[in-house]
């Protein structure tokens, strides 16, 4: 990690080719996937709220009856972040349907341990780690892995496992 922290230290955060998500505020330039994928499991706790328990695609809503659309960024910061508080949102949805959402994620993040190939040290888990560090900076927030797990590459029947 320490080799990877000190090569990273000027690596861009965004790209202006391929898949990802669009820099909100300039729309030329991609999130870097490597930013865009170490957090998506702060979703799975809410989940299965949003989404219905038979709709891996998410177009039925879950029990919260929230519709994408009110799914805003003072929402999500509202369930991610503690001193968010509920009179500072524009929101239909109501106070307790969102605490609902709040305890969830509070209860199950953060990631009690990270397990992943070797491999990944150098890119992907480093990210998580600087993604985690960026959004919950406070001490009352921390949402930080407690622990990653490096494994050495998985073998069968004596050969190296391919994706």
């Amino acid at each position: 990690f320490e080799v990877t922290i000190d090569w990273l230290h000027e690596h861009a955060c965004s790209r202006s080719y391929g898949l990802g998500t669009k820099v909100p505020w300039d729309e030329q330039y991609l999130i870097e996937s490597l930013s865009d994928s170490t957090i998506y499991m702060a979703y799975y706790t809410v989940a299965h709220l949003l989404q219905a328990p038979d709709s891996f695609d998410g177009k039925k809503i879950g029990s919260a009856n929230i519709h994408p659309s009110q799914m805003t960024i003072d929402v999500w910061n509202y369930i991610f972040f503690t001193d968010v508080l509920y009179s500072s949102l524009n929101t239909d949805i109501s106070q307790s349907t969102l605490d609902r959402l709040r305890n969830e994620f509070q209860y199950w993040y953060p990631v009690d341990l990270r397990s992943s190939g070797k491999d990944l040290v150098p890119n992907h888990l480093t990210y998580s780690l600087y993604n985690h560090v960026a959004l919950w900076p406070k001490k009352e927030d921390n949402r930080w892995p407690k622990a990653f797990r490096a494994n050495g590459h998985l073998r069968l029947n004596d050969e190296k496992v391919h994706n």
